[in-house]
Parts: structure tokens; sequence; C-alpha cells
């Protein structure tokens, strides 16, 4: 009887251009929900929908049936109506910031283009926490996910533009299972703790074969990073020169574990972004890695920067 009335408690909702749907866009109905109480289940039907979503509530689940994109185009040196560049952070096509989320075959996506462009342009923006994704798309170049929390500061010392943070969370915490992220650089980026299973990481053809970067976390002291396990290290054609992380911020902690990885890498596979410091204190990791040849890396053990 207790499991009866907890399903019940449970609100549903569903998205959709057809009459039989609730509202027809993803934002009107989690604004809708603001002002509600308890867990909400949103079914999203197969679609795109043109749209930047700001999430604040918690305890929410929602569920793409068929193919569901979620599709922003907002870039970094975009102006705003005070002729001013809104920045990475206002560009994120779905911005995130509760608790106990998750979110199950949705595509998320920033078309804007590439960096050398418009500058970065974010498609998931997460400033909440125990937030999961499964069996999810992520689509955009440079910044493709920012994990929050930010530095304090910018590296010129200046305050971030972000959306309203209106929670602040002493966790940050993310789980990212059978999804596909691609990007350029740095696009899996920020102080978050995040875990990767079974996802396919594709980095993305840049102007002239430049550089590309997978990682740039900015993890704070004593905190765990990103931890990529059994996924899959993929690329364009012809794409090469590309690193496994670079340390946005001194203390950034990533790690590879069992991960198959293709040629595209660069042999050094971590790079220092001109700050030979930086290895004194960033933690990069690699365990029972397989690259191309589908021979076993040499192991390396958990060591701080591979020099």
């Amino acid at each position: 009887m207790d499991d009866i009335l907890k399903e019940t408690s449970v609100k549903s909702l569903i998205v959709g251009k057809h009459e039989i749907c609730d509202f027809p866009s993803i934002q009107t109905a989690l604004d809708h929900w603001n002002d509600e109480k308890g867990p909400l289940e949103l079914t999203i039907l197969s679609g795109e929908y043109h749209e930047n979503i700001l999430l604040y509530q918690s305890d929410i689940s929602i569920i793409g049936v068929g193919t569901v994109k979620i599709i922003g185009n907002r870039y970094a040196l975009q102006k705003n109506k005070q002729l001013e560049e809104i920045g990475t952070f206002k560009t994120a096509t779905f911005f995130i910031n509760g608790s106990n989320i998750s979110i199950e075959n949705i595509e998320i996506i920033n078309n804007a283009g590439p960096g050398e462009e418009v500058g970065q342009a974010v498609a998931l923006y997460n400033e909440g926490t125990n937030v999961t994704f499964k069996n999810c798309s992520f689509k955009g170049y440079q910044d493709t996910i920012c994990l929050g929390p930010l530095p304090e500061l910018q590296k010129n010392g200046q305050l971030f533009s972000t959306p309203e943070i209106k929670t602040y969370f002493i966790e940050h915490s993310c789980h990212f299972s059978e999804c596909y992220i691609e990007g350029t650089v740095d696009f899996i980026f920020g102080g978050g703790e995040a875990v990767f299973q079974s996802c396919e990481i594709k980095s993305l053809k840049r102007p002239n074969n430049e550089a590309g970067y997978i990682t740039a976390a900015s993890t704070p002291e004593g905190k765990n990073g990103l931890y990529f396990e059994h996924c899959f290290i993929t690329a364009e054609k012809d794409v090469a020169n590309v690193f496994l992380g670079r340390p946005w911020r001194s203390y950034a902690k990533t790690t590879f574990a069992n991960c198959l990885v293709g040629r595209h890498i660069h042999p050094a596979r971590w790079d220092d972004w001109d700050n030979h410091n930086n290895r004194k204190t960033a933690t990069y990791k690699e365990y029972k890695n397989f690259y191309h040849s589908k021979k076993q890396l040499k192991i390396l053990d958990w060591i701080t920067f591979i020099e």
C-alpha cells in the first residue's frame, strides 16, 4: 500500500506538439510546476524544441520518447541589449540548478557554431547535484558541457557572469551513462565531480587541424574531479593532436580508466596549459586504457601529472 501511495504522489506532465499534451514547450511546463510541490515526471514527446531551459526544480525526472532534441544557438560573442558580449555561461541550452534530477533519452544541442567563429557555446551547464543522464547526447564545439561549480574568479580577476544561481550546493555530482558527447576544445570542463560510464566522447575537427582538448577541469582542491570508465574515445576522420585534458585550474583532476582510445590522441596525452607549475598540483591518471592498436597501454598507477 505504501508503494502505491508513493507512486500516485508523483505528478506527471506531458510536453509535445499534440493536443494530448499538457504543454507545447519544456520551459512552460517547468514554469507551471514552479509553484507546485513534490516530485515530477516530465515526459517529452518526439520533436525539436528550440528553447533555452532554466531548470531550478528538484526531484524531477525528464524522459524523452522517440527522438527529442533541445536546440539552442547562443554564443559567447553574442551581444545583449547593452551591446555587451553575453559570455560563456549564459549561452547554455540547458541550465540546471536543482538536486535529485534524472534525464533520459534527450539530445541537448548548441548549434551556434565552432569556437573559432562564435566563441564558447555551451549545451549543458550544471550547477546542481545528484544529477543523472542516461542515453543522452550533448552536441556542440567549444565548451559543450560545463560542470559547476566555477572557480571564484576568472583568470583576469573578474567575476563570472552566469544565469541566476538560486541554490548553492556543497557537492556537485553528476553521472553520465551510455551518453554521446562531442566537441573540439575543453568540451567537458568545470569543477564538478562527474562519472562517465560507457559513453562515446567524440572530438570534432578544428580548422587546420589545430590541437583539441577533451577536458578542462577546474577541480577544487580535495575533490574527485572527472572520471571516465569504459568509455569510447573517438574522433571525426583525419582529426589528430587531441589531448585528453588540460588544467583550467591548478588542482584539476581527471582519470580515464579501461577506455578504448583512438589514434587521434596526442602522444603526450596531457597538456599543462603552458604552465609547468600545474604539473605539481594537477592529477591526471590513466588505468588500463587500450589505444587504437588494441594492445594494452602500459598500466599507469595512480600518479600525479604525467611528465
